[in-house]
């Protein structure tokens, strides 16, 4: 069980880096009022807890705004949301997905004003019963 739960681990900060940097080029499309530059995610998203019902996916922009994730387990088809709580700040964000079937793999997406601002990220709820997981995610100061 610990093995598994360590590959789930590294498994979604593994995809996490990699959404991070497919989302490098990508940005709000030209109707938004803030630049490409200002809202890219300069950390994460990344699935900062992962229980057998629920997650909480965590990332953090250059600028404020009012995002959401989509999320669902096929990833041509994320048809459920959750808002997006900022920070203070307004740069660090948290959003809760609820309702989740153990043992199942998520894929999530973040957008801001409806145009995706990260790339397709995934984790895997645990078992039912499994300890939750935990990453520590990296935010720059």
């Amino acid at each position: 069980m610990k093995l598994s739960l360590a590959f789930l681990l590294i498994s979604v900060f593994a995809v996490s880096i990699g959404a991070a940097q497919s989302a490098s080029g990508r940005g709000a499309g030209q109707n938004s009022a803030m630049s490409t530059e200002e809202q890219q995610i300069s950390n994460g998203p990344v699935a900062e807890y992962v229980s057998d019902s629920n997650c909480t996916i965590g990332w953090s922009t250059r600028a404020s705004g009012t995002m959401i994730v989509r999320y669902g387990t096929d990833r041509n088809k994320m048809a459920r949301t959750s808002a997006a709580v900022g920070s203070k700040d307004g740069r660090n964000y948290h959003a809760q997905l609820d309702n989740l079937t153990p043992n199942t793999r998520y894929f999530f997406q973040v957008f801001s004003a409806g145009d995706a601002i990260s790339g397709i990220g995934t984790f895997q709820t645990v078992a039912q019963g499994d300890s939750p997981v935990t990453s520590k995610a990296v935010i720059p100061q």
